[in-house]
């Protein structure tokens, strides 16, 4: 396997080339002397470029609630397969 510096764009052109062909990663990878983790490490970062800031349309939570003074009292229990039991309850 080579040890070959890519471009981003490279690897977007690899991984394409891959997805539209029909084998796996690690045929492909086989096949073009790609070793499969760098091939999965830079398909990751691709995707993480390719994703928006993760709270761009997110509004402050701060500007979402009411701020008024609710006297309700409220009580969860979830319980987890695993045993786990959270509770959480408004303890005023």
């Amino acid at each position: 396997m080579t040890n070959k510096r890519r471009t981003p764009q490279e690897w977007q052109h690899i991984i394409e080339a891959q997805q539209a062909s029909d084998f796996t990663i690690a045929e492909f990878c086989q096949q073009h002397a790609l070793n499969p983790s760098t091939f999965y490490l830079q398909r990751k970062k691709l995707a993480a470029l390719s994703l928006p800031p993760s709270n761009s349309d997110w509004l402050p939570f701060e500007n979402q609630v009411h701020h008024e003074q609710v006297s309700r009292q409220w009580q969860i229990v979830l319980t987890l397969p695993n045993g786990v039991v959270l509770n959480m309850s408004t303890d005023r």
